[in-house]
């Protein structure tokens, strides 16, 4: 499904169990079916000393819960599918960009979602919003896959679609629910952690994939607005008097790979004859300077003497 990614030490296994390579992924996917096992075995009150909300429970205190709430499972379905998404594709990126890259996007999805629910319940002082379980985390490691591979098929047996098309999908599915629901820190947990996908897997070396948007994003930074006026005055409209915005669109539809530049002297005596030909089709012959047809004669003679 996935194309095999090149050596790189970071991206090797930790070990290996019984002859089965161990990743990071693969730890973790252990780590969570250990910890739902001992929810299942464990005291009721288990769960509820491992959540995480803001004014509730002890969490300011308990700092522990910023991390273990994401360890609160219950055996469904659901898990298995979260775990899947965990070992697959997780698994994918640490081959890809390696093991560190995989640990900083994997540590911001658990510790972000109890950041800005902290922050908002700071701000609004309203209900502190319950945290238990992973939630959508491993759901934005298949839209890591979604943005590394957009033009790879979801199943083989449905040529049409794509992981670009099915991660759209699911992602606009869970962004309906939200809106449906009015679950409005949701919906703003879930986009910021596509956000923080997205950003982590940049800095990795993931190839743009929102050129225009991330210029727009740019372009609205303070320090960017403060140096505007200084391009814009020593821009292309000081040269050329064109439109500011030309060179910025320029810039996303100009083609991904260009030619390299044909120096060769047979190449440039072509484009001599082929100037002068055309001169000749429009005028005639009586039309050409002297240095014209000396110039003719000399690229004729230069040919004659390739095999170009």
């Amino acid at each position: 499904m996935f194309s095999a990614s090149t050596y790189r030490p970071d991206s090797q296994p930790l070990g290996y169990f019984k002859g089965h390579a161990v990743f990071l992924a693969t730890a973790l996917v252990a780590l969570h079916v250990a910890a739902m096992l001992l929810g299942v075995l464990s005291p009721q009150g288990l769960g509820e000393a491992l959540s995480f909300a803001p004014g509730q429970l002890g969490s300011w205190g308990q700092v522990w819960r910023w991390a273990t709430y994401a360890f609160v499972h219950q055996p469904s379905i659901g898990f298995l599918l979260e775990m899947f998404f965990l070992y697959r594709f997780g698994m994918e990126i640490e081959k890809v960009f390696g093991r560190r890259t995989l640990a900083v996007l994997y540590g911001g999805l658990v510790l972000l979602p109890p950041l800005l629910v902290s922050l908002s319940y700071g701000v609004s002082g309203g209900p502190g919003y319950f945290l238990s379980g992973t939630g959508f985390s491993h759901f934005c490691l298949f839209l890591g896959i979604c943005l590394l591979y957009p033009g790879a098929l979801m199943f083989c047996s449905l040529p049409w679609l794509t992981l670009k098309l099915a991660g759209s999908l699911l992602l606009g599915i869970y962004v309906l629910g939200d809106l449906a629901s009015r679950e409005w820190m949701s919906l703003g947990l879930l986009l910021a952690n596509v956000v923080l996908t997205y950003v982590v897997l940049r800095r990795a070396g993931l190839s743009p994939r929102f050129a225009a948007l991330e210029e727009a994003v740019r372009g609205a930074l303070p320090q960017a607005r403060a140096a505007a006026p200084s391009r814009r005055g020593s821009g292309s409209r000081g040269a050329g008097g064109g439109r500011p915005g030309k060179e910025a669109a320029a810039r996303y539809y100009e083609p991904k790979l260009k030619p390299k530049a044909d120096l060769a002297p047979e190449r440039k005596a072509v484009e001599d004859v082929d100037l002068i030909l055309e001169k000749i089709a429009r005028s005639g012959m009586g039309s050409l300077t002297a240095a014209e047809t000396a110039a003719l004669q000399q690229a004729s003679s230069r040919l004659k003497d390739t095999d170009y």
